[in-house]
C-alpha cells in the first residue's frame, strides 16, 4: 500500500527576537476551520514580535497537493502573513510555525461546496480596466488602489481604451473640458491577455452603450477572463453587450431602471455588490472599492482583503447585501436624456 505523501515547505523571515514566553493568539485559518476554497493567504498573530529566522510550513497528507508559502512578512509588530500558492485539493492540512525553539500548529481542512468553480491562473493576476471618455474617476481609481496594494508579484493593472492615448475622466457635474485626462497604453486591438476585466461607470456610459466597438471588445474579453467586474453604470455596458442574461447583477441605484433597460439580467435592486459566477457587479462609485476587495478575497483570501482595507484606512463593507442607497432608487433616471445631451455637446 502506497503511503500518502507529506509536503513540507519553509519560508524564513528576518525580524525582531521573540521571547520564549510568546504565544500564538489567533490565526487565519483558525484551528479546526473548514475552508470552502483553497487557502490563498495565511496570517498568524503572536503575543510578541516574531523571531529572527521565523519559519512557517504548510503540511498536507494526500496525493496531488502542492501548497507552498511565499512572501512571508509582517504587517505589524506581532504578526506574520504570507501568500499560499499551489494546488490544494479537498482534505486535511496543518500550518506549522517555529521560532527560537518554539513551535506550534494550526489544523484546518478544505471542503469545496457543490458547484464550486476553480479560478485557474498563475500570479501575477493581470487586471484590465476599460477606459472611455466620461468614466467616473473613483470608479477607476478606487479599485485600482485596492488591487495595486496586493503588490506587483501578485497583481499587474493595465489601462485599455478604444484607442491608446489620453482619456477624459469626469463626473456628471464637471465639464469635460476641465476634467483630468489619463493615458491608456493599450487599445482594444493591443490589449494583453487578462485574468480580470473591469468596466467603470460614469456619464460616458450613456454614449458607450451605442458604441459597437466597445460592446464587441467586452464580449471578447469577458469570454476569456476568470472574472469580469463592473462599477456603477458599467453593468449597463455588459447588459447591452448581452453578457448578463441569467446573471445576478446590480449597478448604481439612482440609474437603476436605466440599467435594466439595457438588457436582460437578474437585476438586484438592493445590493452593494453581487457575485454571480464569473461576474462581480457593484453599485455606484464607492461601492467599487467594496467589490474590488471581494475580488482580492476570491483570489488571495479574505485575510488579504482585510489587510489591504486596513492598510488604506478603509472600512470595508463585507456584506454585499447591505445597501444603504436603495432609498434613492431611480432618482436620476428622469435626467438621463439631459445628461447624455449635455455630455455629447461638451
Amino acid at each position: 500500500m502506497m503511503l500518502p505523501k507529506i509536503l513540507m515547505l519553509v519560508v524564513c523571515l528576518l525580524a525582531a527576537p521573540l521571547s520564549l514566553s510568546a504565544e500564538l493568539l489567533r490565526s487565519y485559518p483558525a484551528e479546526g476551520e473548514v475552508l470552502e476554497a483553497p487557502l490563498k493567504s495565511l496570517h498568524l498573530w503572536f503575543s510578541e514580535a516574531p523571531a529572527a529566522a521565523a519559519e512557517v510550513e504548510v503540511l498536507t497528507v494526500g496525493e496531488g497537493a502542492s501548497p507552498r508559502v511565499e512572501g512571508l512578512h509582517s504587517m505589524g509588530d506581532d504578526d506574520l502573513m504570507a501568500w499560499v500558492r499551489g494546488d490544494m485539493p479537498d482534505g486535511q492540512y496543518r500550518l506549522v510555525w517555529s521560532m527560537d525553539g518554539q513551535s506550534g500548529e494550526v489544523s484546518f481542512s478544505v471542503k469545496r461546496p457543490a458547484g464550486y468553480v476553480e479560478d485557474r491562473w498563475e500570479p501575477p493576476l493581470d487586471i484590465g480596466i476599460v477606459l472611455y471618455d466620461g468614466a467616473e474617476p473613483l470608479d477607476v481609481f478606487g479599485p485600482l488602489e485596492m488591487w495595486m496594494n496586493a503588490g506587483p508579484d501578485n497583481v499587474r493593472v493595465h489601462l485599455i481604451a478604444e484607442q491608446a492615448g489620453p482619456v477624459v475622466l469626469t463626473t456628471t457635474s464637471y465639464p469635460k473640458a476641465l476634467a483630468p485626462r489619463i493615458d491608456a497604453p493599450y487599445s482594444f486591438d493591443t490589449a494583453p491577455d487578462l485574468d480580470v476585466l473591469m468596466v467603470p461607470g460614469g456619464v460616458g456610459t450613456l454614449v458607450e452603450v451605442d458604441n459597437p466597438r466597445m460592446l464587441a471588445f467586452l464580449r471578447k474579453a469577458a469570454a476569456e477572463v476568470a472574472v469580469a467586474t463592473s462599477v456603477c453604470t458599467g453593468s449597463a455596458l455588459y447588459a447591452r453587450a448581452g453578457l448578463l442574461e441569467g446573471v445576478a447583477a446590480t449597478g448604481n441605484k439612482v440609474f437603476f431602471d436605466y440599467l435594466v433597460a439595457q438588457g436582460p439580467a437578474d437585476w438586484q435592486a438592493e445590493a452593494r455588490w453581487v457575485e454571480s459566477g464569473r461576474f462581480f457587479t457593484s453599485s455606484g462609485v464607492s461601492a467599487g472599492i467594496d467589490m474590488s476587495l471581494a475580488v482580492i478575497e476570491r483570489f488571495f483570501g479574505i485575510d488579504a482583503a482585510r489587510m489591504i482595507a486596513v492598510s488604506t484606512e478603509y472600512v470595508w463593507n463585507e456584506d454585499p447585501t447591505h445597501d444603504p442607497f436603495t432609498q434613492y432608487l431611480n432618482s436620476a433616471v428622469p435626467y438621463v436624456p439631459v445628461l447624455r445631451e449635455r455630455f455629447e455637446a461638451q
